[in-house]
């Protein structure tokens, strides 16, 4: 047997163990031919020099004496064999005579070292030139200007061996490689970055499985670097921490102590739970003991029996932690406080460990510290605990509510809780702040309808049916209190004499606020059929309406197809209301024509619908003023695109045109060219147009269109409204096509009137309300004939 290694010892030894080296002394000897002396004739007449028999009269000589039985066989070949010794003490067989010659020849392989160097930077600069290849000019020049700063030879995984797409695979890792590596010496990674150098990893752990040896040191620390980084956009970085420590063990390349923590969590985030904790439990004696990774090994391990929920071994290691002579953030308890906050019969404890880490850090708790813990509390349903908290985080220290029976006044209002509310709703935790309006309720504290409401509408913008389900109960208890309140007001008024007390399950008084929400949420969700009872109840609850709720059952009604009652609603609310209508209501009562529906209309209705058309328009200019802005009067684009459309379908040219004249004048409305074109051509799709036949008649009118600009801009050169030789301002370019259309539309009015255009305009503009704003602003700048 060899001698023992040294313990520290890198070099390589070669030897040949005894057993080899007795039998080659006990070797045979050969015994030679016998040799028959020649007679002096024979040896006069032999030639002194014998000739060299050919190749084929050798093996013919040997085949005869074989036949013959004259051919001995030959002494028997001792066989040796040849061992070497590595690093670790283990003995490996070598394979023949040269690899034991090359052992003796190049002990440690530092020759061979070297040649693969040699080769590693030819292979280098052939991937230097095939990324050269891949990149664009500007990442190529870049990556000329600071090729002396990057070591090719250390960072490239040699491809000898490969061929076909594994060879790209490998070449393609290489640029990401080389790429990545220069972004983290300039501190700019990006998250294509990380996502590029990933995917090109994963593309060669199949290539790699057999090869993971070839991959310098150099490389792993560039890959472990990168993935294992703490950016925010690196979302996936546990899992890939894991499945590079794998190919790493499997490449035997050893992991520092701080790679080794950080794989351990790796694997137990990764769903590895138990033979993360195994593999825990078998690194105590080492990096449990390391000065450098006591505190992170054992944190991890805190963190890692909390989430099992092992509170004993959790317990046990906290102890060690807190023993320990190295110093800590005392913050490192939170898990365990979570985990005592999860366990019914240990929520007490939980609370005096708070308590303990609020006396460890004092004046350095931040609220966040505070938000986390109380956090923990409402997840477990101990929302009283959670408010004994929130009151040291408000009051810091001042008021202590463990073991008090009732609550201070400064504590049991809803002013106080509303700010816990706010707090809790604006970080997302909805079923903590419905676990906080509970406890108001039981506490007696009626939580304010303003409160209820925010939680409604975050539930109901959530997205999630359970809790869809809660905002809508929620509700529904609060307008039943406002209908009760209602109810007894009005029998207050009959029976004065008489005490009568509102009773219910503790929810505030429904508002405006709270049923917006839910006609908002009917209307987006479909639930056209509870439209109905909440219409009802907001009449029995006795609240003035808005605009917006009014344009919620608008636009429900709309959907449900019953667009015959949308305007006789419209003037009843409005009228028993005093409501002013927006913008919104104007746009589902004139999507609720029949011109706008999608339908037929007979030509015996036209007139009918002529009627209708211009009476809508009328009560729009009746409320002109709620277009206006801070900028003045404003239009939506689709709506003006929706009332122009409308008295262009029915056929109404002198409606069409005083519609037009009017959105110009009283609106300040000038179309875009795309509508232009659309009233020109009476379509509403104009690239449907454009791939047909007709397209021809979009070219005349944009060509009728330039024609138009070009004469207008030579007779503004000439007044001197623009200077000759620049381009035509956008708003005046705006404002001319408007007029050209405004043109268009008084000749085919002429045209289709006749004699009678002024009479028809006059009989439009009065069932328009034309006249009476005209009357009232002393405009007369909308009739036709002006």
């Amino acid at each position: 047997m060899p001698p023992g290694p040294a313990l520290l010892e890198s070099s390589t030894r070669n030897f040949i163990c005894k057993s080899c080296l007795s039998a080659l002394r006990k070797r045979p000897t050969v015994t030679p031919w016998p040799i028959r002396r020649s007679s002096q004739a024979a040896d006069a007449l032999a030639p002194r020099r014998p000739k060299r028999r050919s190749p084929e009269q050798e093996a013919e000589r040997l085949k005869t004496l074989e036949t013959l039985g004259l051919l001995r066989d030959a002494p028997t070949k001792i066989s040796v064999n040849y061992f070497e010794q590595g690093r670790g003490g283990r003995l490996r067989r070598l394979q023949d005579e040269n690899e034991f010659s090359k052992a003796l020849n190049d002990p440690g392989g530092v020759m061979d070292m070297q040649l693969k160097e040699l080769e590693d930077q030819l292979q280098g600069a052939t991937s230097f030139a095939k990324a050269m290849t891949e990149m664009g000019e500007e990442e190529a020049d870049t990556l000329l200007e600071e090729s002396d700063t990057l070591s090719l030879s250390s960072l490239a995984i040699p491809i000898n061996g490969l061929n076909g797409h594994r060879q790209d695979r490998i070449h393609r890792l290489n640029n990401w490689i080389r790429r990545c590596s220069r972004a983290r010496e300039r501190n700019n990674i990006l998250p294509k970055d990380v996502q590029g150098l990933w995917k090109a990893y994963s593309a060669v752990r199949t290539t790699m499985s057999d090869r993971w040896h070839t991959v310098p040191i150099a490389t792993w620390e560039v890959l472990w670097d990168i993935l294992s980084a703490e950016y925010a956009f690196n979302t996936n970085r546990m899992s890939h921490i894991y499945a590079l420590a794998k190919d790493m063990q499997h490449a035997d390349v050893p992991l520092r102590p701080d790679q080794q923590i950080l794989a351990l969590e790796a694997m137990f985030i990764d769903g590895w739970e138990s033979e993360a904790i195994d593999n825990h439990r078998r690194h105590v004696s080492t990096l449990g003991v390391n000065p450098d990774t006591f505190i992170p090994f054992w944190q991890l391990g805190l963190q890692m029996y909390c989430r099992v929920g092992d509170l004993e071994r959790a317990k046990r290691v906290a102890k060690t932690i807190i023993e320990s002579p190295h110093a800590t953030d005392p913050r490192f308890i939170q898990p365990l406080i979570k985990l005592y906050a999860e366990t019914p019969a240990t929520v007490e404890s939980g609370f005096k460990l708070y308590r303990d880490l609020r006396a460890s850090l004092g004046d350095s708790m931040t609220i966040e510290d505070y938000d986390t813990i109380i956090s923990f509390f409402l997840a477990s349903g101990n929302t009283e605990y959670a408010l004994f908290i929130f009151v040291d985080m408000m009051k810091s220290g001042s008021v202590d509510l463990v073991g008090v029976r009732q609550y201070p006044p400064s504590i049991a209002n809803p002013f106080f809780f509303g700010k816990w509310l706010k707090r809790l709703i604006g970080a997302g935790d909805l079923e903590g702040a419905f676990s906080v309006l509970r406890l108001m309720k039981s506490h007696g504290i009626t939580p304010p309808a303003i409160q209820v409401n925010g939680l409604i509408g975050a539930w109901l913008r959530s997205g999630v049916a359970n809790n869809d389900q809660k905002a809508d109960d929620i509700a529904w208890a609060m307008i039943n209190s406002r209908i009760q309140f209602v109810e007894l007001r009005r029998r207050k008024l009959s029976m004065p004499s008489v005490n009568l007390y509102q009773s219910g399950n503790g929810w505030p008084r429904a508002n405006l606020e709270t049923f917006s929400l839910l006609a908002e949420n009917y209307k987006d969700r479909g639930l056209t059929a509870k439209m109905g009872p909440l219409w009802q109840s907001f009449q029995e609850a006795e609240i003035a309406p808005d605009s917006f709720l009014l344009n919620q059952l608008l636009f429900s009604l709309l959907q449900d197809g019953k667009d015959d009652v949308l305007f006789p609603m419209y003037e009843e609310v409005v009228r028993r209301s005093n409501l002013k209508p927006d913008s919104h209501t104007f746009m589902a009562l004139w999507q609720a024509l029949p011109v706008n529906r999608f339908t037929t209309i007979p030509p015996r209705n036209l007139e009918t619908e002529v009627s209708r058309t211009r009476a809508l328009f009328a009560e729009m200019i009746k409320n002109a003023n709620i277009f206006k802005s801070r900028d003045g009067m404003e239009m939506d684009l689709f709506l003006a695109r929706t009332i122009l459309h409308s008295f262009r379908r029915i056929k109404d040219r002198a409606g069409l045109l005083l519609a037009y004249r009017a959105m110009r004048r009283i609106f300040n409305y000038d179309p875009p060219d795309m509508l232009v074109f659309e009233i020109l051509l009476e379509t509403m799709d104009l690239q449907k147009i454009a791939k047909r036949k007709e397209g021809v008649k979009l070219i005349r009118a944009r060509t009728s269109v330039d024609h138009y600009l070009e004469h207008r801009y030579r007779e503004l050169a000439s007044s001197g409204s623009i200077k000759d030789g620049e381009d035509m301002p956008q708003h005046v370019k705006v404002e001319e096509t408007g007029n050209f259309l405004e043109l268009q539309l008084e000749a085919a009015f002429s045209e289709m009137a006749g004699e009678d255009a002024q009479r028809l305009a006059i009989k439009a503009a009065e069932e328009m309300g034309l006249q009476a704003w005209a009357a009232r602003n002393q405009d007369p700048d909308i009739q036709p004939d002006s």
